[in-house]
């Protein structure tokens, strides 16, 4: 009996430092508001390209001529598809070109002939991010896609693309005409519980 009453004191009192615990006790509250998940740049070596008449005769029959260097970095904490189209500074490419969808391609090892969009020239600065809906812009028809990535932080990842020229599908041209030619990129969030 001696022993019960023992082991029953020691029981008590190791209880004694966790009841006092439980009698008092605080927490805190605050919210993450992801206003962005992802994040895009672009570093390009895309200079001016003049073809001249040599360069028409050194094609030898090639009729796709490569046009600088385009790199593309996303920093994300989701899953994201990037992709890209582009305008110029044309009146109506859809007349002017023989197939507007087949002139400017980015190549990273597969070409990726970028889709025209007049609508493109609308979004003045695609920095500040803009809702596609807005512009009547569909993935992948009107936007080539061209890679997808998923949460990357820290390190980010990183695509360079070799920007290509189709010569073939710039219509009948003139000398010494100029085309100012504008690619925009969208990184969009992929993940399965985007809106």
């Amino acid at each position: 009996m001696r022993k019960i009453w023992i082991l029953g004191v020691i029981g008590a009192l190791a209880l004694l430092p966790f009841s006092a615990l439980a009698d008092t006790g605080d927490a805190t509250t605050a919210t993450l508001i992801l206003d962005g998940v992802i994040y895009i740049t672009v570093t390009d070596e895309w200079e001016n390209l003049t073809i001249d008449q040599d360069d028409i005769a050194g094609l030898g029959g090639d009729t796709v001529v490569n046009w600088g260097s385009i790199e593309i970095k996303v920093l994300a904490i989701t899953e994201y598809k990037v992709y890209a189209g582009y305008f110029t500074d044309l009146a109506d490419e859809a007349n002017e070109f023989v197939n507007e969808d087949q002139v400017v391609g980015l190549d990273d090892g597969t070409v990726h002939w970028l889709d025209y969009n007049s609508v493109f020239e609308t979004i003045t600065d695609p920095t500040t991010g803009f809702d596609v809906e807005d512009y009547s812009i569909t993935f992948g028809t009107d936007m080539e896609e061209l890679f997808t990535g998923s949460n990357n932080i820290p390190t980010g990842d990183t695509k360079t693309y070799t920007g290509k020229l189709n010569l073939v599908n710039l219509g009948d041209r003139e000398a010494d005409e100029e085309i100012q030619f504008t690619i925009v990129f969208v990184v969009a969030d992929n993940s399965p519980t985007s809106p």
